[in-house]
């Protein structure tokens, strides 16, 4: 089973911003950290499901890190980040 990983961002009016930086397409904002881990899951089956275009390969937490373009991009703060694995469910 794949894994990618899954960056969550606490948001400044609460709540949390889920990005998984190997599927741009899967973003989801969510009023806690469970939900928003929750609903990527599912937001990636969908997506692995849709087969419209295949999932690219997932990277390591230490290239995503070392990827200061989507870091800069995406407003990352690694400092208040939570960084968990969301597995690819059929």
């Amino acid at each position: 089973m794949k894994h990618y990983v899954g960056v969550f961002q606490p948001l400044e009016a609460g709540g949390w911003r889920a990005l998984l930086p190997d599927v741009p397409a899967c973003h989801v904002e969510e009023p806690s950290l469970d939900l928003a881990i929750h609903r990527s899951a599912k937001m990636l089956a969908q997506i692995n499901e849709s087969k419209s275009a295949p999932l690219p390969a997932p990277r390591d937490l230490m290239d995503i890190m070392g990827d200061d373009g989507w870091a800069s991009a995406s407003n990352v703060n690694w400092h208040t980040c939570v960084v968990t694995t969301i597995p690819v469910r059929a």
